[in-house]
Protein backbone atom coordinates (compact mmCIF):
# COMPACT_ATOMS: atom_id res chain seq x y z
CA UNK A 1 0.00 0.00 0.00
CA UNK A 2 2.75 2.18 0.38
CA UNK A 3 4.32 1.42 -2.41
CA UNK A 4 1.50 2.29 -4.31
CA UNK A 5 1.13 5.76 -1.78
CA UNK A 6 4.40 6.72 -3.48
CA UNK A 7 3.77 6.33 -7.00
CA UNK A 8 0.13 8.54 -6.57
CA UNK A 9 2.76 11.43 -4.48
CA UNK A 10 5.25 10.77 -7.82
CA UNK A 11 2.38 11.19 -10.63
CA UNK A 12 0.00 13.32 -9.43
CA UNK A 13 1.79 15.62 -7.35
CA UNK A 14 0.05 15.02 -3.73
CA UNK A 15 1.94 17.86 -1.42
CA UNK A 16 1.37 18.64 2.20
CA UNK A 17 0.15 19.60 4.54
CA UNK A 18 -2.21 16.23 4.96
CA UNK A 19 -4.66 14.88 7.00
CA UNK A 20 -4.90 11.29 7.78
CA UNK A 21 -8.35 10.38 9.07
CA UNK A 22 -8.37 6.57 10.94
CA UNK A 23 -4.66 7.00 11.32
CA UNK A 24 -4.16 3.29 13.30
CA UNK A 25 -1.18 2.73 14.73
CA UNK A 26 0.18 5.66 12.31
CA UNK A 27 2.78 3.86 10.03
CA UNK A 28 0.83 5.98 6.74
CA UNK A 29 1.70 9.06 8.75
CA UNK A 30 5.30 8.05 9.69
CA UNK A 31 6.04 7.07 6.35
CA UNK A 32 4.42 10.60 4.99
CA UNK A 33 6.71 12.18 7.47
CA UNK A 34 9.75 10.14 6.05
CA UNK A 35 9.13 11.91 3.04
CA UNK A 36 9.12 15.59 4.61
CA UNK A 37 5.25 16.14 5.13
CA UNK A 38 3.94 17.85 7.49
CA UNK A 39 0.27 17.46 8.86
CA UNK A 40 -2.08 15.75 11.28
CA UNK A 41 -3.31 11.83 12.04
CA UNK A 42 -6.38 11.85 14.10
CA UNK A 43 -8.07 8.74 15.21
CA UNK A 44 -11.38 8.07 17.83
CA UNK A 45 -9.46 4.91 19.27
CA UNK A 46 -7.55 5.78 22.12
CA UNK A 47 -5.47 2.83 21.40
CA UNK A 48 -4.64 3.27 18.21
CA UNK A 49 -3.93 7.30 19.26
CA UNK A 50 -1.32 6.01 21.88
CA UNK A 51 0.65 3.84 19.48
CA UNK A 52 0.94 6.34 16.96
CA UNK A 53 2.00 8.88 19.09
CA UNK A 54 4.53 6.87 20.01
CA UNK A 55 5.65 5.93 16.44
CA UNK A 56 5.63 9.28 15.08
CA UNK A 57 7.44 10.58 18.37
CA UNK A 58 10.27 11.40 16.24
CA UNK A 59 8.37 13.62 13.84
CA UNK A 60 7.21 17.00 15.12
CA UNK A 61 5.89 18.17 12.24
CA UNK A 62 3.13 15.68 12.16
CA UNK A 63 0.30 16.22 15.32
CA UNK A 64 -1.47 12.94 16.48
CA UNK A 65 -4.82 13.63 17.85
CA UNK A 66 -7.68 11.63 19.81
CA UNK A 67 -10.63 13.24 17.66
CA UNK A 68 -13.75 12.25 15.60
CA UNK A 69 -13.83 12.74 11.58
CA UNK A 70 -17.28 15.48 12.16
CA UNK A 71 -14.58 17.42 15.03
CA UNK A 72 -11.74 17.91 12.39
CA UNK A 73 -11.17 21.70 11.20
CA UNK A 74 -9.26 23.24 9.17
CA UNK A 75 -7.56 23.09 5.48
CA UNK A 76 -5.37 20.51 3.58
CA UNK A 77 -4.29 20.21 0.54
CA UNK A 78 -4.09 15.58 0.43
CA UNK A 79 -6.51 13.89 2.98
CA UNK A 80 -6.17 10.22 3.51
CA UNK A 81 -8.63 7.65 4.83
CA UNK A 82 -7.54 4.26 4.64
CA UNK A 83 -10.00 1.73 5.97
CA UNK A 84 -12.83 4.11 6.84
CA UNK A 85 -15.19 4.68 4.55
CA UNK A 86 -16.57 1.66 4.66
CA UNK A 87 -16.65 1.90 8.38
CA UNK A 88 -19.31 4.94 8.31
CA UNK A 89 -22.90 4.36 7.61
CA UNK A 90 -23.56 7.89 5.62
CA UNK A 91 -20.35 7.74 3.71
CA UNK A 92 -21.87 10.19 1.48
CA UNK A 93 -21.97 12.50 4.44
CA UNK A 94 -18.14 11.57 5.73
CA UNK A 95 -17.00 12.67 1.59
CA UNK A 96 -18.72 16.02 1.62
CA UNK A 97 -16.84 16.60 4.69
CA UNK A 98 -13.66 15.65 3.36
CA UNK A 99 -14.49 17.90 0.93
CA UNK A 100 -15.04 20.89 2.91
CA UNK A 101 -11.74 20.06 4.61
CA UNK A 102 -9.81 20.32 1.56
CA UNK A 103 -8.34 23.42 -0.39
CA UNK A 104 -9.55 23.88 -4.16
CA UNK A 105 -7.56 21.34 -6.31
CA UNK A 106 -6.42 19.09 -3.13
CA UNK A 107 -6.15 15.26 -3.23
CA UNK A 108 -8.47 12.29 -1.30
CA UNK A 109 -6.90 9.36 -0.67
CA UNK A 110 -8.71 6.61 0.09
CA UNK A 111 -8.69 2.83 0.63
CA UNK A 112 -11.71 0.70 0.91
CA UNK A 113 -12.63 -2.80 0.40
CA UNK A 114 -14.06 -3.86 -3.34
CA UNK A 115 -16.69 -6.14 -4.52
CA UNK A 116 -19.29 -7.21 -2.72
CA UNK A 117 -19.43 -10.71 -3.13
CA UNK A 118 -16.17 -10.59 -1.57
CA UNK A 119 -17.90 -9.96 2.08
CA UNK A 120 -16.13 -12.41 4.59
CA UNK A 121 -16.67 -13.08 7.91
CA UNK A 122 -13.78 -10.59 8.69
CA UNK A 123 -15.59 -7.86 7.21
CA UNK A 124 -18.49 -8.42 9.79
CA UNK A 125 -15.57 -8.54 12.68
CA UNK A 126 -14.12 -5.27 11.57
CA UNK A 127 -17.43 -3.26 11.57
CA UNK A 128 -18.09 -2.94 8.44
CA UNK A 129 -21.34 -1.46 6.27
CA UNK A 130 -20.11 -2.17 3.06
CA UNK A 131 -17.93 -2.91 0.03
CA UNK A 132 -17.77 -0.81 -2.78
CA UNK A 133 -17.42 -1.60 -6.86
CA UNK A 134 -15.27 1.36 -8.68
CA UNK A 135 -18.86 2.35 -10.47
CA UNK A 136 -20.61 2.96 -7.04
CA UNK A 137 -17.47 4.71 -5.15
CA UNK A 138 -16.50 7.26 -8.23
CA UNK A 139 -20.53 8.45 -8.57
CA UNK A 140 -20.43 8.89 -5.00
CA UNK A 141 -17.10 10.99 -5.41
CA UNK A 142 -18.43 12.87 -8.10
CA UNK A 143 -21.72 13.91 -6.14
CA UNK A 144 -19.32 15.17 -3.41
CA UNK A 145 -17.80 17.69 -5.39
CA UNK A 146 -14.62 15.76 -6.78
CA UNK A 147 -12.84 14.25 -9.72
CA UNK A 148 -11.83 11.11 -9.31
CA UNK A 149 -8.65 10.82 -11.10
CA UNK A 150 -7.20 6.49 -10.66
CA UNK A 151 -8.91 3.06 -9.24
CA UNK A 152 -5.83 1.02 -8.58
CA UNK A 153 -6.38 -2.71 -6.92
CA UNK A 154 -3.82 -3.45 -4.59
CA UNK A 155 -4.78 -7.23 -3.51
CA UNK A 156 -5.39 -8.87 -6.87
CA UNK A 157 -3.79 -12.01 -7.47
CA UNK A 158 -1.51 -12.56 -4.34
CA UNK A 159 -2.78 -10.81 -1.73
CA UNK A 160 -6.66 -11.55 -2.84
CA UNK A 161 -5.43 -15.45 -2.88
CA UNK A 162 -4.21 -15.26 0.62
CA UNK A 163 -7.27 -13.26 1.95
CA UNK A 164 -8.96 -16.00 0.40
CA UNK A 165 -7.05 -18.68 2.37
CA UNK A 166 -7.15 -16.76 5.41
CA UNK A 167 -10.57 -16.51 5.83
CA UNK A 168 -10.98 -20.71 5.00
CA UNK A 169 -8.27 -21.39 7.15
CA UNK A 170 -8.64 -19.83 10.46
CA UNK A 171 -11.92 -20.07 12.39
CA UNK A 172 -14.24 -16.69 12.61
CA UNK A 173 -13.45 -14.76 15.46
CA UNK A 174 -15.77 -13.28 17.96
CA UNK A 175 -17.68 -10.26 16.23
CA UNK A 176 -18.93 -7.02 19.05
CA UNK A 177 -22.06 -5.98 19.44
CA UNK A 178 -22.09 -3.13 17.68
CA UNK A 179 -20.02 -1.68 14.50
CA UNK A 180 -18.75 1.06 16.47
CA UNK A 181 -17.09 -1.20 19.03
CA UNK A 182 -15.82 -3.47 15.91
CA UNK A 183 -14.18 -0.20 14.53
CA UNK A 184 -12.40 0.97 17.21
CA UNK A 185 -10.66 -2.80 18.02
CA UNK A 186 -9.72 -2.95 14.11
CA UNK A 187 -7.50 0.10 14.66
CA UNK A 188 -5.10 -2.00 16.45
CA UNK A 189 -6.51 -5.64 16.02
CA UNK A 190 -5.97 -7.74 13.14
CA UNK A 191 -8.84 -10.43 13.08
CA UNK A 192 -7.32 -13.04 10.40
CA UNK A 193 -4.00 -12.95 11.09
CA UNK A 194 -1.78 -16.15 12.04
CA UNK A 195 1.20 -15.49 14.41
CA UNK A 196 2.88 -18.67 12.59
CA UNK A 197 2.27 -17.27 9.08
CA UNK A 198 3.12 -13.49 10.07
CA UNK A 199 6.31 -14.21 11.05
CA UNK A 200 7.31 -16.62 8.05
CA UNK A 201 6.30 -13.46 6.01
CA UNK A 202 8.24 -10.65 7.81
CA UNK A 203 11.28 -12.84 7.55
CA UNK A 204 10.99 -13.24 3.77
CA UNK A 205 10.08 -9.56 3.44
CA UNK A 206 13.63 -8.91 0.78
CA UNK A 207 11.85 -11.97 -1.31
CA UNK A 208 8.97 -9.77 -1.70
CA UNK A 209 10.47 -6.38 -2.51
CA UNK A 210 10.90 -7.41 -6.11
CA UNK A 211 6.85 -8.35 -6.16
CA UNK A 212 5.64 -4.88 -5.30
CA UNK A 213 6.70 -3.05 -9.54
CA UNK A 214 5.36 -6.05 -10.51
CA UNK A 215 2.22 -6.03 -8.57
CA UNK A 216 1.38 -2.67 -9.56
CA UNK A 217 2.43 -2.58 -12.94
CA UNK A 218 0.46 -5.64 -14.40
CA UNK A 219 -2.77 -6.11 -11.55
CA UNK A 220 -3.27 -2.46 -10.84
CA UNK A 221 -6.59 -1.78 -13.05
CA UNK A 222 -7.68 -5.41 -11.37
CA UNK A 223 -10.54 -3.29 -9.45
CA UNK A 224 -13.00 -5.96 -10.65
CA UNK A 225 -11.08 -8.79 -9.28
CA UNK A 226 -9.69 -8.07 -5.83
CA UNK A 227 -10.84 -7.36 -2.51
CA UNK A 228 -9.13 -3.68 -1.88
CA UNK A 229 -8.23 -0.83 -3.87
CA UNK A 230 -6.84 2.69 -3.81
CA UNK A 231 -9.53 5.61 -4.61
CA UNK A 232 -7.57 8.67 -5.56
CA UNK A 233 -9.40 12.17 -6.57
CA UNK A 234 -9.65 15.89 -6.74
CA UNK A 235 -11.29 18.94 -5.13
CA UNK A 236 -12.87 20.47 -7.88
CA UNK A 237 -11.65 24.29 -8.10
CA UNK A 238 -14.66 26.17 -6.36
Amino acid sequence: MLYCLDRMIERYALVPPFLEVGCGQGDVSAHLAVRGFAGRAIDFSPAAVAQARTRLAAFPAVTVEQMALEDVTGTYRTLIAWDVLEHIEDDAAALAHFARLLAPGGHLVLAVPSNPREWRWDDDFYGHFRRYTREELGAKLERAGFVPQAFWDFTWPLFWAMRRAYTRIKRPVAVADDKLTATKASATVNGWQMPLVARMLHASAPLWRPLRPLQFRLFRHATARGHEFFALAQKRAG
